[in-house]
């Protein structure tokens, strides 16, 4: 039946957990930067940072061209260091962005089903595509990491798009892309209201993978599909796929 399988990562594939804006977080990124030549005193960095990116967020949902817009953090970095006297390059905003991650970043891991469903799917000729929140800067070097990136046939990051779910445009990005039929597409990912609101509404079908401990019925499911144990081997039983 279904022929494309689109993952949402984060909490879907890839347990994570980061701490981007707690105080001893910029201190140690503060730290860091003068190693780089960059001074600043952390409360500074951590103010410009936060405020300039909510103005980037602001003035993206003012444009009012899509219902979920996304923002590229590298911009963002740019004005913070332009704030402090610094012009730094793009090829210098990339670098900072990847290191502000990699210092955030508590733990990162597969989820133990993680690839034993990706092959099974590989294994009988399905196409899978990955569908993100993120920015590149911060997620392409965890795509590596984890050794994802060889799996899809297809990856699509908010930040490279301008949008991000649930809009649906992020979904239509991706068939029209790739050239996909929605009625032999599926979306799994975590998120009722992201993942499966956006699936909906783009008229793909959801497959819900509840990671949490407690699975509670939703009154009128926006999926078609379930997992209430978590786990990413149902996506195949399910679907019709020996696993």
């Amino acid at each position: 039946m279904y022929q494309n399988y689109i993952f949402d990562l984060y909490g879907t594939l890839v347990d994570i957990h980061t701490d981007e804006y707690s105080k001893n977080f910029f201190k140690k990124y503060a730290k860091w930067l003068r190693k780089q030549g960059f001074y600043f005193e952390w409360k500074l960095f951590r103010r410009l940072y936060t405020s300039i990116e909510r103005e980037y967020r602001e003035n993206a949902a003012r444009q009012e061209r899509y219902t979920k817009p996304e923002i590229q953090v590298e911009h963002v970095f740019k004005d913070v260091f332009a704030a402090n006297g610094y012009e730094i390059s793009d090829e210098q905003a990339l670098f900072l962005c990847e290191s502000f991650r990699r210092i955030s970043l508590i733990y990162l891991c597969l989820f133990p089903d993680t690839l034993v469903c990706l092959e099974r799917l590989k294994k009988n000729g399905k196409k899978i595509y990955l569908l993100s929140n993120a920015q590149r800067s911060f997620t392409w070097q965890e795509l590596e990491m984890t050794g994802l990136v060889p799996y899809f046939d297809g990856i699509l990051i908010s930040s490279d798009e301008n949008c991000m779910k649930p809009d649906p445009v992020f979904y239509n990005i991706c068939c029209e892309r790739y050239g996909l039929e929605k009625a032999e597409c599926l979306m799994i990912g975590n998120e009722i209201k992201s993942d499966m609101a956006g699936a909906m509404a783009a008229g793909i079908d959801g497959f819900y993978i509840n990671r949490y401990p407690i699975f509670h019925e939703e009154k009128e499911p926006n999926y078609k599909y379930v997992s209430r144990s978590g786990s990413l081997l149902e996506v195949l039983t399910q679907t019709g796929i020996n696993p």
